[in-house]
């Protein structure tokens, strides 16, 4: 116990409430108000970071659903159509093919590298393997 009048800490009962104080009695701080503040500071800090990691992380699998969705879409739409360089369905194909090498998985991508090897070598391929992998991809995370 140090002198109250040096203001540094303060035991006035015996039941051990602490109070730190600087200058006379009536200015004294109770040391677990000042607990209290800090340890619901460090609980709204660390709720704060959970919530922008969740949503972050929510963010990121919106947008990679929301791409394979339109890739699903694009190749479903170019699967039963010749192959016309400059046609609608086959930039589709083409942006399809770009959006799954980025946002697929890597079972997606092998797919995605032997339907355009095939494609390359024979001028048709089978989508069939990719398609059936975005759509079970897809109904797992939609639900």
């Amino acid at each position: 116990m140090l002198d109250p009048a040096f203001g540094v800490l303060y035991c006035p009962r015996s039941r051990g409430d602490f109070v730190l104080g600087f200058g006379n009695m009536s200015e004294y701080i109770n040391v677990s108000h000042l607990v209290t503040v800090g340890v619901a500071l460090a609980g709204w800090f660390a709720v704060h970071r959970l919530t922008a990691w969740r949503d972050r992380v929510n963010y990121k699998r919106e947008m990679q659903t929301d791409f394979l969705v339109k890739a699903f879409q694009g190749l479903a739409n170019a699967a039963e159509r010749q192959p016309t360089p400059g046609a609608q369905h086959f930039r589709d194909m083409e942006s399809a093919v770009a959006d799954i090498q980025l946002f697929g998985s890597k079972a997606q991508i092998a797919l995605v590298e032997k339907f355009t090897r095939d494609f390359e070598e024979t001028k048709q391929a089978s989508l069939d393997p990719l398609l059936n992998s975005l759509r079970e991809d897809l109904r797992k995370e939609l639900g």
